[in-house]
């Protein structure tokens, strides 16, 4: 009876672990990228009058580059199990994505919705004062989390509640702590129209994560294969959110679409796919607010990093933030701690 009883607790602690690899790795990268992003730039606005490269564009690369990264992995295994011809290898991949029309097109609503949060965040930003902005956006964790009870099932503790306001009042402290004085609107701003803006974007956010979810986990197609879908999509996104968040008119048309890529960019958009893996991986296997603590947790270590390789002054709201961030991590996880 011993092997009988201990098996279940093993596969427990490693899939507990490998979540935790996941959420180290994805908090990580998270981190690198935008760190990277800045110093890209910084570099870039010291040698050029030109504007920067387009982030939608890298953004775009990413999402091919993710595409390749499932087309390669697919093959291969189909190789393995098949060993065809180059031409059967690509029409048992054909098949692999396009199989189920209805659930390919499922995978457009999250690339959708990704333009159209873009849009709202874009005139949020451009309506509301930073300091405001910030506030209001971190509501997406509730979101997520209710959106998750009513079209999942989900069921959180008290403490895990508790642990989504100290996740959210800790972000808008860190965030408030380098926020600039300078960063307020003009007299033409429509307040009313920037917060109606950032709820719904809240809402598409949360939406977004928790749909994919249902996706995932309902799917017996491989991870590879997902990102594939979600590839071609977030694409086709990208070229609809240059044009709203004006990179199109800006830099693409103007000055080209590789316009100030550097050795460093293409690290970004690598780093990028890495990071898509990440979250597919520890949206399926784990749960979607689990990338809302590793989003947060990476917001700590960016703007930490911020103050020692930028000499971004900070306040002391950001060490309160930092301990709600460790303390709603610490509720969330309450009851594996106690076990």
């Amino acid at each position: 009876e011993i092997p009988i009883a201990t098996k279940p607790v093993k596969r427990s602690l490693r899939s507990y672990l490998a979540n935790i690899v996941a959420f180290v790795l994805l908090t990580a990268q998270t981190a690198v990228v935008v760190l990277t992003m800045r110093y890209s730039r910084l570099v870039h606005s010291d040698v050029s009058s030109e504007p920067s490269f387009a982030i939608t564009v890298a953004v775009m690369f990413a999402e091919i580059g993710k595409c390749c990264v499932g087309i390669v992995v697919t093959l291969v295994d189909l190789n393995k199990q098949k060993n065809a011809s180059a031409i059967a290898l690509c029409r048992s991949l054909f098949a692999e994505v396009f199989n189920d029309s209805q659930t390919v097109m499922k995978m457009s609503v999250p690339a959708i919705l990704y333009a159209i949060q873009n849009s709202l965040l874009f005139t949020a930003l451009s309506n509301l004062d930073s300091a405001f902005y910030q506030i209001l956006y971190q509501l997406k964790t509730f979101t997520a989390a209710i959106l998750a009870v009513l079209m999942l099932g989900r069921v959180y503790t008290k403490y895990q509640w508790l642990s989504f306001v100290c996740l959210a009042l800790g972000a808008t402290l860190a965030n408030l702590s380098i926020v600039d004085d300078k960063s307020s609107v003009g007299e033409e701003a429509n307040s009313v129209l920037g917060v109606i803006c950032v709820l719904c974007a809240t809402l598409t956010s949360g939406f977004c994560g928790v749909f994919m979810e249902k996706q995932l986990k309902n799917s017996r197609q491989s991870l590879y294969i997902k990102n594939i879908q979600l590839g071609m999509f977030g694409a086709v996104g990208c070229v609809v959110n240059s044009y709203f968040t004006g990179d199109l008119q800006n830099i693409i048309i103007p000055y080209g679409l590789m316009h100030g890529f550097t050795n460093i960019t293409w690290f970004v958009v690598a780093m990028n796919i890495v990071g898509g893996y990440l979250v597919a991986w520890i949206i399926k296997y784990v749960e979607n607010i689990a990338k809302a603590f590793a989003s947060t947790t990476a917001l700590i270590l960016i703007v930490a990093g911020s103050y020692f390789f930028f000499e971004t002054q900070l306040t002391s709201l950001f060490f309160v933030g930092l301990l709600l961030v460790l303390m709603g991590n610490m509720f969330f996880n309450h009851k594996v701690l106690c076990e």
